[in-house]
């Protein structure tokens, strides 16, 4: 199916507005808990929620998704609630007792994005790493968007102002969802395997064991680099503008992508993104001071999320059947960047206030190192096999 089956504007529009989003509430989030007041360790729970409602946000959309659900219905209906969550951010003001259920229903919905998101660009893009990367873009650009044009608003607003710009930005997110055209669940009769079979093989155990590593590893970064390098002296717009090269690397990366997919395939480059993940984490945490050093650290965003999210989207693609893939992809959320990241979260916070800031980093570090050992499961025969 090409993208004007479902709309290309309208996958695009989504990845923009999801993406700008989340470059509002990622690096800045944590500088709004702490501007109206919370403690450190209210802010890692806090800051955890998003994983932790990504446990079990995931598998209900998915499941819904899968099930036979609309899944345009699914992504209107999450993203209107969404919008409806971050209205009562000012009202929750600086009480932990009503900005804990607050976020929670606000990152729930948000939790429908993208494994629905995500099966249909991917499907869109008929498994090609390279038509994939093209939709995805418009991601990366939204996030630029969000994190290079909140700096400076917020250094002249102030953080206070931060939940309105989120809800506004919840309006364009629901509004692109219209903008897509209401397809049916691909059904392929009786698949070859079940999900609990599939799921009992060891490579895919070797590859969602590695996910949950990586984005581990990853948690200190969306939950605490902001606030790590304020403290390190950096200006907010410094900051922005750090993420966003990130992103920018993650962009070009997107762009070119398909060469290194034709020529080392996803599980290879699966791999080889986990030890460039520890190099990454290992440089923040000893080296974050030294401006080269940390934007070449940023600049390996590239590789430890641009390359390893295609990798793993595709990889899943591959593994799954048509009707079990919004599964597939909401299983890689909640063990990834549900489980993971809210245990990576939640260690960074204690290893942080327990030892020192750049530490959190150098743990992040031995655990995509871990990753890339457990990681090494899935180069077993069959699993090269299945790649190609």
């Amino acid at each position: 199916m090409s993208a004007g089956g479902i709309g290309a504007a309208g996958i695009r529009a989504l990845y923009l507005a999801y993406f700008t989003y989340v470059g509002l509430f990622s690096p800045y989030l944590s500088l709004y808990l702490a501007a109206i007041g919370l403690s450190i360790a209210q802010i890692g729970v806090l800051m955890a929620l998003p994983q932790v409602l990504r446990i079990v946000g995931p598998p209900f959309w998915g499941w819904m998704a899968d099930r036979g659900g609309s899944r345009v219905l699914l992504l209107r209906v999450s993203s209107v609630g969404a919008f409806l969550s971050a209205l009562l951010l000012p009202w929750a003001g600086d009480r932990f007792a009503a900005l804990l259920p607050v976020l929670a229903l606000l990152f729930f919905m948000t939790a429908a994005q993208m494994p629905i998101g995500e099966t249909i660009a991917m499907r869109d893009a008929g498994g090609d790493a390279g038509r994939y990367g093209r939709i995805r873009i418009w991601g990366s650009a939204g996030f630029i968007v969000g994190v290079v044009a909140m700096g400076p608003v917020l250094d002249a607003w102030g953080m206070r102002s931060l939940p309105w710009w989120m809800a506004a930005i919840l309006v364009a997110l629901a509004a692109s969802t219209w903008m897509l055209r209401t397809v049916p669940v691909p059904q392929s009769g009786p698949p070859a395997m079940r999900v609990r079979e599939r799921l009992r093989q060891p490579r895919v155990q070797a590859f969602f064991a590695s996910a949950f590593l990586m984005l581990f590893a990853h948690a200190a970064l969306y939950a605490f680099l902001s606030l790590y390098l304020a403290q390190l002296g950096y200006s907010k717009t410094a900051i922005g503008l750090l993420w966003a090269l990130g992103v920018v690397a993650e962009i070009g990366i997107f762009w070119v992508q398909q060469r290194l997919f034709d020529r080392f395939g996803a599980i290879r480059l699966l791999g080889a993104s986990l030890w460039v993940a520890t190099l990454r984490f290992a440089l923040i945490g000893l080296a974050a001071g030294w401006l080269p050093a940390l934007a070449f650290a940023q600049l390996l965003h590239a590789v430890t999320f641009g390359v390893h999210h295609t990798a793993t989207v595709a990889t899943l693609q591959h593994w799954f059947e048509p009707a079990q893939q919004a599964r597939a992809q909401a299983l890689y959320v909640m063990v990834g960047y549900g489980l993971g990241g809210a245990l990576g979260t939640l260690a960074a916070s204690w290893v942080w206030t327990a030892v020192s800031p750049s530490a959190a980093f150098l743990v992040s570090a031995v655990a995509a190192a871990l990753g890339a050992w457990v990681f090494r499961r899935c180069r077993e025969p069959e699993a090269v096999e299945a790649d190609r």
